[in-house]
């Protein structure tokens, strides 16, 4: 194995884009999709095109299995991809990631479901737990690992549990995103106004995500040289 070649990491928001980097990463590139999983693809495949020898999905996600809390990392096991597909990550660079030793946040090592668009009810967070057997899901790992398949790359997935899968996301967040995925924080306050229960699960929903980003960095920081992955 040579630690010389790039790896290439797509991370959701951009505060999750700068998580990935407080391991201080040599010959890694990070590109942030918004929470968009089209965009997720095309940056991917970007970073192939740039000679990315690896691609690592990594950011948030929504919980899907009761009792992990935010904070919670998962290493995907498998990605399923909305209509069925299982993308398989790289056994031994997983297996590297689940061995870097922790304190604190709980890890586990579960299946990561994809969706294309937020699943905020948690009606249909337990449906899809259900059905798939994942512990989380996100927008963009299915994507990423479909562009890595395509180019016989390994590709690995890192999230953390932002918002636990007994939360149903408020409908003013899903509305304020713009068009590249990100919250827009004006067009969100708007959405707020006169929802009181919306305010107040924005509140919680930003100390989870502050929990997150505690847990990704110390993902990033813990990881060591480039999280991992070796060529």
């Amino acid at each position: 194995m040579t630690p010389g070649r790039r790896l290439g990491i797509v991370a959701g928001l951009p505060a999750e884009a700068r998580a990935a980097r407080g391991g201080k990463n040599e010959n890694v590139r990070i590109l942030c999709c918004g929470a968009s999983t089209a965009r997720a693809e095309s940056l991917a495949r970007s970073l192939v095109d740039r000679g990315a020898a690896g691609l690592l999905s990594f950011g948030t996600a929504g919980g899907l299995r009761p009792g992990l809390s935010a904070g919670t990392v998962v290493i995907a096991s498998e990605i399923l991809a909305p209509a069925g597909e299982i993308l398989e990550v790289d056994g031994d660079w997983t297996a590297r990631l689940a061995a870097v030793p922790r304190s604190g946040p709980e890890t586990v090592i579960a299946p990561i479901a994809g969706t294309e668009s937020p699943l905020a009810d948690v009606a249909a967070k337990a449906a899809l737990a259900a059905s798939s057997g994942a512990a989380v899901v996100d927008m963009e790992s299915h994507a990423v690992a479909r562009v890595a398949a395509a180019a016989g790359l390994p590709v690995a997935a890192v999230r953390v549990i932002a918002d636990p899968a007994e939360r149903r996301l408020p409908s003013s967040l899903l509305s304020a995103f713009s068009s590249e995925g990100g919250p827009r924080a004006s067009r969100l306050l708007m959405e707020s106004l006169g929802r009181p229960a919306d305010l107040l699960a924005l509140v919680g929903l930003a100390r989870d995500y502050r929990r997150a980003l505690r847990s990704l960095r110390s993902v990033a920081v813990l990881g060591g040289f480039r999280f991992g992955f070796f060529v």
